[in-house]
Parts: structure tokens; sequence; C-alpha cells
């Protein structure tokens, strides 16, 4: 679960508890009013329906006015969240997302020995598209790349995060080596597919792809480091290879 909407859920539940206290706090004067014989004698059922109208309305009241503090309480904390922990450009988690994340990530899943799949790819020859095309429509590739990246991993929990300049992790909470070739190769065809023009690639004048990817089930003595190591090699070797392709090995 991403601290956004935890916070969220944060906020929800404390209204929730806002408003029950609420109704809780009318319903026990209610009870002190009729315990304690002060109700009107021939009037008293009147009075019980006054007081319920009462509690209804003032619910009605209440409950939005929390909401509202609520939500301008939590907004400024959203706004702060996506400037920690969402990259600038391209909208994708970043780095300092992913690096607090993983070893937990890691800690969580080794409690019943679950599988993380961990993939770094990189565009292929971007310092030769950004010297051909300008840095704008680098920037533009980048958001391209980031947004195609995300669309290609369908699972609520998978995640990509912009790692570099021209890096991106995705990360594949209970995926094993399948999962992980699977994930691979769905994301080279779709950027492969987008044919963003790019004339310096040297393998097919489109801007391309490389990946590493490792999976293997996780430890608590496994660090964070030790997958990225991973991925970082065998995404060298896709590259030494010739680019446009993924290289895997089980960790």
């Amino acid at each position: 679960m991403s601290v956004k909407i935890k916070i969220i859920f944060s906020m929800i539940i404390t209204t929730f508890l806002a408003a029950f206290s609420v109704f809780v706090t009318s319903i026990l004067l209610l009870l002190y009013f009729i315990d304690s014989n002060h109700l009107p004698q021939k009037d008293g059922t009147l009075f019980i329906f006054t007081e319920l109208l009462v509690i209804v309305v003032f619910l009605g009241i209440s409950i939005p006015i929390i909401l509202i503090v609520a939500k301008n309480v939590s907004a400024p904390v959203e706004k702060m969240l996506d400037k920690t922990h969402f990259d600038g450009l391209t909208g994708i988690y970043n780095r300092r997302y992913f690096d607090e994340n993983l070893k937990s990530l890691i800690n969580f899943m080794s409690r019943s020995g679950g599988y993380l799949s961990l993939l770094m790819v990189e565009i292929d020859f971007f310092k030769e598209y950004n010297d051909t095309y300008g840095y704008n429509k680098g920037d533009n590739c980048l958001k391209i790349i980031a947004h195609m990246l995300a669309k290609g991993v369908s699972r609520a929990e998978d995640f990509v995060a912009r790692y570099g300049g021209k890096e991106f992790v995705v990360v594949l909470p209970n995926a094993d080596e399948n999962g992980a070739h699977t994930i691979a190769q769905r994301l080279l065809s779709i950027i492969r597919e987008c044919k963003i023009p790019h004339e310096k690639d040297g393998v097919l004048n489109y801007v391309t792809i490389s990946i590493g990817a490792a999976a293997g089930k996780t430890d608590y003595s496994q660090s964070g480091d030790e997958y990225i190591n991973k991925v970082s090699k065998l995404l060298d070797k896709s590259k030494q290879d010739g680019h446009n392709r993924y290289t895997f090995e089980s960790l």
C-alpha cells in the first residue's frame, strides 16, 4: 500500500470516528434525559422524536464539515508526497520511492517465502537521441516510455519507477521466473510498437529498450542492493549483446 493511499485511508477512518463520536454523544445525552426523568411528562414521546431529529440534523451538518476539513488537511500532504515520491517529468514513481520500498517489500514477502521479480530498463542510445532531436524531444520520449512501461504491468501491486536519466525499474511482487520473462517480452514489444523515430538507433531506426531481469524467492538476509546489482549486470549484458533484448537470471 502506497503512502498516499495510507493517508487517504487514515482520513476516511478519522472522519468516520469523528461522526460516530458525535452520534454516540448525542445518544448518551438523550439517555441521560430519559433516565433522569427530565422529560416533560405529557410530551415525552414528542421530546424523544425532537431529540432524534436534532441528532440527525446535527450529523447531516457535521459530517460534511468534517469531510471538508479532512480534505483541506490532506491536500497539502498529498501535494508534498507527490513531490517526494513521484518523478516531476514522467509522473511515475521516482528512485526515492523505489529505494524506500524495495527493502521493506523484501522483508514483507520473505515472511511467506514469496517471489520477487525486478527488471531494470534502459532506453537504447538515448544520448544519441537527445543529440539528434534535442532535449525537448528527449523529455517527450521519456514520458512516452514511462507511460508505456507503466501500462505494461497490469497488477495493482506492480509498479514502475524512474531510476536514472534514461533508466527505469519494474518491480513485480509475487512474480516468479515465468512472470519476469512474460513482462520483459511484453515491455520490449510495447516499446517497439510505439515506433518512436530514432535514426541513430542502429537497430530498427526506432527507439528500443534493453532489459536486465532477475527473480527469486525473497529472504530476510537479502538486501535491495543484491537485486539492483544483479539486474544492472544483466542489463549491461543485454547492451553488449546488441541492445533491444532482455537477459534473465534467477537470483
